[in-house]
Parts: structure tokens; sequence; C-alpha cells
């Protein structure tokens, strides 16, 4: 069995600011967000032989596993497969926050150009998670949308239907997983905490 443990980065400017940014080397992480980032680590330590930490290219993701990387002794790997959805024309596109940006890009209101879509994220997202299985227990930080993307096609979702998953900055979803991506059981879903009740499922 292997554990692969999904970290949302914790907050960044572009957070703050609700700026949409696919930019590698744009928006570090807040104050908070390197605070955020610590407790996941501490967090992080409960679970027992983890062998690889995996990281986003995105400076606020790789900024969050390198906090992570240094209090458990491990040097990220950056992986493309983990990075931020493809934006194309909304990249740097300033949003409410509602959500609302989503849903009219889903009914076309709003088109943009170059847009990742849904299925291209679940394919990177499967393709990363096949190709660390089956191995020891892993770290990968990456991002909202590809996180979400992968979870709706382990729950047979689509991105409608997996609307009300919510991933919190520097959250930790745990999947248990055997030998095949379809294997991955969900142990933890956006938590900020490991509980005694989800290690005892590990």
């Amino acid at each position: 069995m292997t554990l692969i443990i999904f970290i949302r980065h914790a907050q960044a400017v572009s957070n703050v600011n609700k700026i949409l940014s696919d930019d590698q080397n744009q928006y570090p992480l807040t104050d908070e967000g390197r605070a955020q980032a610590k407790n996941a680590a501490k967090e992080l330590k409960k679970i027992p032989k983890v062998a690889k930490l995996y990281s986003s290219p995105i400076l606020r993701a790789y900024q969050t596993a390198s906090i992570i990387g240094e209090e458990l002794g491990i040097v990220p790997i950056i992986d493309d497969r983990l990075r931020e959805r493809g934006l194309g024309e909304l990249n740097n596109y300033k949003i409410d926050g509602s959500g609302e940006w989503r849903l009219k890009i889903i009914k076309r209101e709003l088109i943009a150009k170059g847009l990742e879509s849904w299925d291209s994220m679940i394919r990177r997202m499967y393709d990363f998670v096949k190709s660390v299985l089956p191995e020891e227990n892993i770290i990968a930080v990456s991002h909202y949308d590809p996180i979400r993307a992968f979870i709706s096609y382990l729950l047979g979702l689509d991105e409608i239907s997996a609307w009300g998953i919510s991933l919190p900055n520097a959250s930790i979803t745990i999947l248990k997983c055997k030998d095949i991506p379809e294997s991955c059981k969900i142990i933890a879903l956006g938590s900020p905490i490991l509980t005694n009740e989800i290690l005892s499922r590990l």
C-alpha cells in the first residue's frame, strides 16, 4: 500500500489579492502562508516512512514544499504534472472570490482561450499517481484544481458535480492506494490536521 498525501499550496499573494495565475515565478507565500506550511509540516511528521516529496514548479507550491521538506529532512522534487491549471487568457485575471468565474466558463458565458480542460488535468494527475505506484509513502504539493480534478475522477464526478469539494490552503488530502490509480481510497479530504481517527485508517 502507498500513501499519497496531496497538499494544496499555502496562502500566497495571489490568494489574498484574488488573482488567478499560472506564472511560475510570481506571487510568493504570505507570512500567514509560511506559517500554514510549517503547521502542515508538523502534521505530516505524524505519517511514518515518507520517502519522497514532490512539488509543482509554481513558486507558491515550491515554497510550501521547501518549508515542509526542511521540517521532514526531504528535498522537494519538481514534477510539472503537479503544476497549476493552465489559465490561458485568464492568467493574472482578478476575480471576486465567489467562484462565479468557474461557473461562467462551464456555461460558456466567459470564453477563455487557452484554459486547460478538466480532462487534461485529470490525465496528468492520473499519470503522476500511476508513476509513483507502488512506492513508499509520498507527499505531493499541488494546486486546488488539479487535486480536485483527480479526486473528482476517483469519485466518478465531473467538474460541476465536484463543485463542493473544498481544499483550503495548506490542507491535507490523503489517498491510500495499491498498484493502480483506480485502487486509491480517499482517507482525508482537505483536512487541516491529522486526527487520531485519520491516522488509524492509514
